[in-house]
Protein backbone atom coordinates (compact mmCIF):
# COMPACT_ATOMS: atom_id res chain seq x y z
CA UNK A 1 0.00 0.00 0.00
CA UNK A 2 2.93 2.51 0.45
CA UNK A 3 4.69 1.18 -2.11
CA UNK A 4 1.70 2.11 -4.10
CA UNK A 5 1.30 5.82 -2.68
CA UNK A 6 5.12 6.68 -3.75
CA UNK A 7 4.75 5.35 -7.13
CA UNK A 8 1.25 7.43 -6.87
CA UNK A 9 3.39 10.44 -6.05
CA UNK A 10 6.24 9.72 -8.09
CA UNK A 11 4.31 9.53 -11.37
CA UNK A 12 2.22 12.88 -10.34
CA UNK A 13 5.46 15.02 -9.94
CA UNK A 14 6.84 13.48 -12.91
CA UNK A 15 3.47 14.35 -14.64
CA UNK A 16 4.09 18.05 -13.55
CA UNK A 17 7.12 18.30 -14.86
CA UNK A 18 7.48 16.69 -18.28
CA UNK A 19 3.98 18.83 -19.15
CA UNK A 20 6.27 22.29 -17.80
CA UNK A 21 8.75 21.20 -20.16
CA UNK A 22 7.23 20.06 -23.19
CA UNK A 23 3.74 21.57 -23.37
CA UNK A 24 2.53 25.14 -24.21
CA UNK A 25 -0.64 26.60 -26.08
CA UNK A 26 1.63 25.78 -29.42
CA UNK A 27 2.66 22.06 -28.40
CA UNK A 28 0.13 20.16 -26.66
CA UNK A 29 0.91 16.39 -25.41
CA UNK A 30 -1.18 13.64 -26.21
CA UNK A 31 -2.29 10.94 -23.95
CA UNK A 32 0.04 8.68 -26.12
CA UNK A 33 2.94 10.49 -25.74
CA UNK A 34 2.64 10.99 -21.74
CA UNK A 35 2.14 7.37 -22.04
CA UNK A 36 5.38 6.85 -23.43
CA UNK A 37 7.45 9.08 -21.10
CA UNK A 38 5.77 7.12 -18.24
CA UNK A 39 7.46 4.18 -19.79
CA UNK A 40 10.94 5.21 -20.42
CA UNK A 41 10.74 6.26 -16.69
CA UNK A 42 10.07 3.25 -15.43
CA UNK A 43 6.48 4.10 -14.54
CA UNK A 44 3.54 1.98 -14.71
CA UNK A 45 0.15 3.24 -16.28
CA UNK A 46 -2.41 3.05 -18.54
CA UNK A 47 -5.15 5.92 -20.21
CA UNK A 48 -7.15 6.01 -17.00
CA UNK A 49 -4.14 6.96 -14.73
CA UNK A 50 -3.43 9.36 -17.30
CA UNK A 51 -6.61 10.93 -16.62
CA UNK A 52 -6.30 10.41 -12.57
CA UNK A 53 -3.21 11.96 -12.49
CA UNK A 54 -4.40 15.24 -14.79
CA UNK A 55 -7.33 15.83 -12.35
CA UNK A 56 -4.63 15.67 -9.10
CA UNK A 57 -2.30 18.30 -10.90
CA UNK A 58 -5.88 20.61 -11.48
CA UNK A 59 -6.79 19.77 -7.88
CA UNK A 60 -3.16 21.54 -6.76
CA UNK A 61 -3.63 24.52 -8.81
CA UNK A 62 -2.34 23.93 -12.07
CA UNK A 63 -4.39 24.90 -15.02
CA UNK A 64 -4.17 21.87 -17.47
CA UNK A 65 -6.14 22.85 -20.73
CA UNK A 66 -7.21 19.78 -23.04
CA UNK A 67 -7.46 20.31 -26.66
CA UNK A 68 -8.34 18.07 -29.53
CA UNK A 69 -5.20 17.12 -31.70
CA UNK A 70 -7.28 15.23 -34.43
CA UNK A 71 -9.10 12.14 -32.80
CA UNK A 72 -6.63 11.99 -29.64
CA UNK A 73 -6.97 14.70 -26.79
CA UNK A 74 -4.04 16.81 -26.25
CA UNK A 75 -2.88 18.79 -22.95
CA UNK A 76 -0.87 21.98 -22.01
CA UNK A 77 -0.45 24.00 -19.10
CA UNK A 78 -1.60 27.39 -19.24
CA UNK A 79 -0.19 28.74 -16.24
CA UNK A 80 3.02 29.00 -17.59
CA UNK A 81 4.49 32.11 -15.77
CA UNK A 82 6.08 33.80 -18.78
CA UNK A 83 4.48 33.11 -22.49
CA UNK A 84 7.64 32.82 -25.39
CA UNK A 85 7.29 36.03 -26.41
CA UNK A 86 7.73 37.73 -22.76
CA UNK A 87 10.50 35.14 -22.72
CA UNK A 88 12.24 36.71 -25.71
CA UNK A 89 11.51 39.99 -24.43
CA UNK A 90 13.21 39.41 -20.81
CA UNK A 91 16.28 37.76 -22.30
CA UNK A 92 16.78 40.41 -25.04
CA UNK A 93 16.74 43.20 -22.40
CA UNK A 94 19.51 41.05 -20.37
CA UNK A 95 21.63 40.17 -23.07
CA UNK A 96 21.44 43.85 -24.76
CA UNK A 97 22.43 45.25 -21.44
CA UNK A 98 25.91 46.79 -21.06
CA UNK A 99 25.62 46.74 -17.10
CA UNK A 100 24.97 43.21 -16.82
CA UNK A 101 28.77 41.34 -17.32
CA UNK A 102 28.57 38.84 -20.03
CA UNK A 103 29.42 35.98 -18.15
CA UNK A 104 26.67 37.46 -15.37
CA UNK A 105 23.85 37.57 -18.88
CA UNK A 106 24.48 33.92 -19.80
CA UNK A 107 23.83 32.50 -15.96
CA UNK A 108 20.42 34.96 -16.08
CA UNK A 109 19.79 34.02 -20.14
CA UNK A 110 20.07 30.15 -19.01
CA UNK A 111 17.81 30.64 -16.07
CA UNK A 112 15.30 32.66 -18.25
CA UNK A 113 15.21 29.85 -21.24
CA UNK A 114 14.62 27.38 -18.51
CA UNK A 115 11.24 28.75 -18.03
CA UNK A 116 10.39 28.05 -21.91
CA UNK A 117 9.29 24.43 -22.44
CA UNK A 118 12.29 22.28 -24.02
CA UNK A 119 11.92 22.32 -27.73
CA UNK A 120 12.49 26.67 -27.44
CA UNK A 121 15.62 26.78 -24.58
CA UNK A 122 18.01 26.02 -27.06
CA UNK A 123 16.87 28.61 -30.14
CA UNK A 124 16.40 31.32 -27.09
CA UNK A 125 19.92 30.68 -25.66
CA UNK A 126 21.37 30.65 -29.26
CA UNK A 127 19.85 34.09 -30.14
CA UNK A 128 20.95 36.13 -27.03
CA UNK A 129 24.66 34.91 -27.92
CA UNK A 130 24.38 35.82 -30.89
CA UNK A 131 24.95 39.37 -31.12
CA UNK A 132 28.37 40.79 -30.38
CA UNK A 133 27.72 43.18 -28.00
CA UNK A 134 29.70 45.55 -25.84
CA UNK A 135 29.48 44.00 -21.86
CA UNK A 136 30.78 45.50 -18.81
CA UNK A 137 33.23 42.73 -17.54
CA UNK A 138 32.76 42.82 -13.57
CA UNK A 139 30.15 42.07 -11.41
CA UNK A 140 30.45 45.12 -9.34
CA UNK A 141 27.10 47.35 -10.88
CA UNK A 142 25.24 44.37 -9.98
CA UNK A 143 25.96 43.95 -6.22
CA UNK A 144 25.76 47.95 -5.88
CA UNK A 145 21.95 47.55 -6.62
CA UNK A 146 21.17 46.46 -3.40
CA UNK A 147 22.76 49.05 -0.69
CA UNK A 148 21.40 51.86 -3.12
CA UNK A 149 17.67 50.30 -3.66
CA UNK A 150 18.05 50.14 0.25
CA UNK A 151 18.97 53.26 0.83
CA UNK A 152 16.11 54.62 -1.20
CA UNK A 153 13.93 52.78 0.84
CA UNK A 154 14.84 53.87 3.95
CA UNK A 155 15.39 57.52 3.41
CA UNK A 156 19.43 57.09 3.93
CA UNK A 157 22.53 58.83 2.98
CA UNK A 158 25.08 57.12 0.74
CA UNK A 159 28.85 57.23 0.20
CA UNK A 160 30.78 56.26 -2.56
CA UNK A 161 33.88 56.71 -4.46
CA UNK A 162 33.25 57.37 -8.18
CA UNK A 163 35.21 56.12 -10.95
CA UNK A 164 36.71 57.23 -14.39
CA UNK A 165 39.21 55.83 -17.18
CA UNK A 166 42.28 57.39 -17.72
CA UNK A 167 43.90 57.98 -21.40
CA UNK A 168 45.76 54.45 -20.83
CA UNK A 169 42.44 52.86 -20.27
CA UNK A 170 43.78 52.76 -16.50
CA UNK A 171 40.10 52.78 -14.00
CA UNK A 172 41.04 54.95 -11.80
CA UNK A 173 39.10 56.39 -8.62
CA UNK A 174 38.00 59.93 -9.22
CA UNK A 175 39.30 63.38 -7.55
CA UNK A 176 42.02 61.63 -5.49
CA UNK A 177 39.82 59.15 -4.06
CA UNK A 178 37.00 61.31 -3.04
CA UNK A 179 34.32 59.76 -0.96
CA UNK A 180 31.14 61.36 -2.25
CA UNK A 181 27.88 61.92 0.29
CA UNK A 182 24.60 62.15 -1.50
CA UNK A 183 21.55 61.39 -1.07
CA UNK A 184 19.39 58.81 -3.60
CA UNK A 185 15.95 59.54 -4.71
CA UNK A 186 15.41 56.42 -6.61
CA UNK A 187 17.14 53.63 -9.19
CA UNK A 188 16.57 54.82 -13.19
CA UNK A 189 16.89 52.04 -15.64
CA UNK A 190 17.81 54.02 -18.74
CA UNK A 191 20.16 52.86 -22.04
CA UNK A 192 21.10 49.83 -20.41
CA UNK A 193 22.43 51.04 -17.68
CA UNK A 194 21.23 51.83 -14.10
CA UNK A 195 21.45 55.36 -12.65
CA UNK A 196 20.88 56.94 -9.01
CA UNK A 197 19.43 60.28 -9.37
CA UNK A 198 20.62 61.54 -5.96
CA UNK A 199 20.79 65.22 -4.37
CA UNK A 200 24.45 66.38 -3.96
CA UNK A 201 24.37 68.82 -1.15
CA UNK A 202 27.79 70.32 -2.80
CA UNK A 203 26.58 71.18 -5.99
CA UNK A 204 22.78 71.92 -4.64
CA UNK A 205 21.10 70.25 -7.08
CA UNK A 206 19.86 66.58 -8.54
CA UNK A 207 22.68 64.44 -9.94
CA UNK A 208 22.22 61.07 -12.00
CA UNK A 209 25.33 58.49 -10.96
CA UNK A 210 25.67 55.85 -13.11
CA UNK A 211 25.34 52.87 -11.25
CA UNK A 212 28.29 50.96 -12.70
CA UNK A 213 30.47 53.73 -11.81
CA UNK A 214 30.25 53.33 -8.41
CA UNK A 215 32.46 51.36 -5.43
CA UNK A 216 32.33 50.73 -2.20
CA UNK A 217 28.77 52.06 -1.64
CA UNK A 218 27.97 52.16 1.63
CA UNK A 219 24.42 53.19 3.41
CA UNK A 220 24.78 55.82 5.94
CA UNK A 221 23.25 56.33 9.53
CA UNK A 222 22.05 60.13 8.22
CA UNK A 223 18.80 61.06 7.02
CA UNK A 224 18.60 61.47 3.40
CA UNK A 225 18.06 65.39 2.35
CA UNK A 226 16.11 64.93 -0.14
CA UNK A 227 14.81 69.14 -0.14
CA UNK A 228 14.14 69.17 -3.97
CA UNK A 229 10.99 68.04 -5.29
CA UNK A 230 11.50 64.88 -7.61
CA UNK A 231 9.00 63.87 -9.60
CA UNK A 232 10.53 60.40 -11.02
CA UNK A 233 8.34 60.36 -14.90
CA UNK A 234 9.06 64.29 -15.15
CA UNK A 235 13.07 63.62 -14.37
CA UNK A 236 12.75 61.20 -17.09
CA UNK A 237 11.68 62.97 -19.87
CA UNK A 238 13.31 66.09 -18.82
CA UNK A 239 16.88 64.78 -18.58
CA UNK A 240 18.02 64.16 -21.39
CA UNK A 241 20.29 60.99 -21.36
CA UNK A 242 20.47 60.73 -18.10
CA UNK A 243 22.83 63.97 -17.88
CA UNK A 244 21.73 67.17 -16.56
CA UNK A 245 25.38 69.08 -16.23
CA UNK A 246 23.50 70.72 -12.87
CA UNK A 247 21.34 72.38 -14.88
CA UNK A 248 18.11 73.20 -13.59
CA UNK A 249 14.88 72.63 -15.71
CA UNK A 250 12.78 74.94 -17.18
CA UNK A 251 10.52 75.89 -20.32
CA UNK A 252 12.22 75.65 -23.71
CA UNK A 253 10.63 76.31 -26.95
CA UNK A 254 11.43 74.82 -30.49
CA UNK A 255 10.79 75.29 -33.86
CA UNK A 256 10.70 72.37 -35.90
CA UNK A 257 9.70 70.81 -38.99
CA UNK A 258 6.25 69.09 -38.96
CA UNK A 259 7.81 65.45 -39.40
CA UNK A 260 9.80 66.27 -36.11
CA UNK A 261 7.05 65.92 -34.04
CA UNK A 262 7.16 62.59 -33.44
CA UNK A 263 10.87 62.53 -32.48
CA UNK A 264 10.06 64.92 -29.98
CA UNK A 265 7.56 62.92 -28.45
CA UNK A 266 9.16 59.84 -28.70
CA UNK A 267 11.95 61.20 -26.09
CA UNK A 268 9.31 63.88 -24.47
CA UNK A 269 6.02 62.31 -24.26
CA UNK A 270 3.01 63.97 -25.29
CA UNK A 271 2.84 66.47 -22.26
CA UNK A 272 3.88 69.13 -24.46
CA UNK A 273 2.60 72.10 -25.51
CA UNK A 274 2.22 72.58 -29.14
CA UNK A 275 1.29 75.46 -31.89
CA UNK A 276 1.24 75.60 -35.69
CA UNK A 277 3.60 77.76 -36.80
CA UNK A 278 3.00 77.78 -40.38
CA UNK A 279 2.43 74.91 -42.89
CA UNK A 280 5.76 73.50 -42.63
CA UNK A 281 6.86 74.04 -38.83
CA UNK A 282 4.90 73.27 -35.84
CA UNK A 283 6.23 75.29 -32.44
CA UNK A 284 6.92 72.98 -28.83
CA UNK A 285 7.12 74.42 -25.93
CA UNK A 286 8.49 71.58 -23.28
CA UNK A 287 10.24 71.76 -19.46
CA UNK A 288 13.79 69.91 -20.03
CA UNK A 289 17.55 70.33 -18.41
CA UNK A 290 19.21 72.36 -21.00
CA UNK A 291 22.41 70.14 -20.28
CA UNK A 292 24.86 69.76 -23.72
CA UNK A 293 22.55 66.11 -24.17
CA UNK A 294 19.94 68.24 -24.58
CA UNK A 295 21.54 70.55 -27.17
CA UNK A 296 23.33 67.41 -28.95
CA UNK A 297 19.93 66.10 -29.16
CA UNK A 298 18.66 68.84 -30.77
CA UNK A 299 21.96 68.75 -33.27
CA UNK A 300 21.23 65.12 -34.43
CA UNK A 301 18.38 66.29 -36.73
CA UNK A 302 20.44 68.51 -38.72
CA UNK A 303 18.69 71.68 -38.07
CA UNK A 304 15.06 70.49 -38.68
CA UNK A 305 14.30 71.28 -34.85
CA UNK A 306 15.38 74.52 -33.48
CA UNK A 307 15.96 76.36 -30.04
CA UNK A 308 14.03 79.63 -30.40
CA UNK A 309 13.59 80.75 -26.07
CA UNK A 310 14.63 81.67 -23.42
CA UNK A 311 17.39 83.21 -24.96
CA UNK A 312 20.17 82.85 -22.92
CA UNK A 313 19.36 78.49 -23.54
CA UNK A 314 19.76 79.60 -27.30
CA UNK A 315 22.56 81.54 -26.89
CA UNK A 316 24.29 78.57 -25.41
CA UNK A 317 23.70 76.14 -27.73
CA UNK A 318 25.02 78.54 -30.62
CA UNK A 319 28.25 78.83 -28.72
CA UNK A 320 28.36 74.85 -27.94
CA UNK A 321 28.45 74.96 -31.64
CA UNK A 322 30.81 77.37 -32.49
CA UNK A 323 33.13 75.66 -30.01
CA UNK A 324 32.73 72.27 -31.53
CA UNK A 325 33.55 73.83 -34.74
CA UNK A 326 36.54 75.66 -33.74
CA UNK A 327 38.29 72.54 -31.93
CA UNK A 328 37.26 70.54 -35.31
CA UNK A 329 39.03 73.09 -37.28
CA UNK A 330 42.33 72.82 -34.94
CA UNK A 331 42.41 68.64 -35.89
Amino acid sequence: MEETKKDNKSRILYLEHYLTDHSDRENPVTTEELLDAYEKQGLKAHRNTIRDDLEALREAGIQIETVRIGNAKGYYVSNRPFELTELMVLIDSVSSSQFVSASRSRMLVRKLAGMAIEKDRKDLIATAFAANRVKTDNDVAITTLGPIAKAVKQKKKISFNYIEILPTMEVVLRHDEKIYHVSPYALIWYAGRYYAPCYDEEKGSIVPYRVDRMRNVKISNDAANLKLPFDLNQYCRSTVDMYGGGKAEEEVTLIAENDMLVHIIDRFGEDIKTEIEDDEHIRITLKVSPSYTFFSWIFEFNGDIAITAPAHVKAEYEEMLRKAIGKQKNY
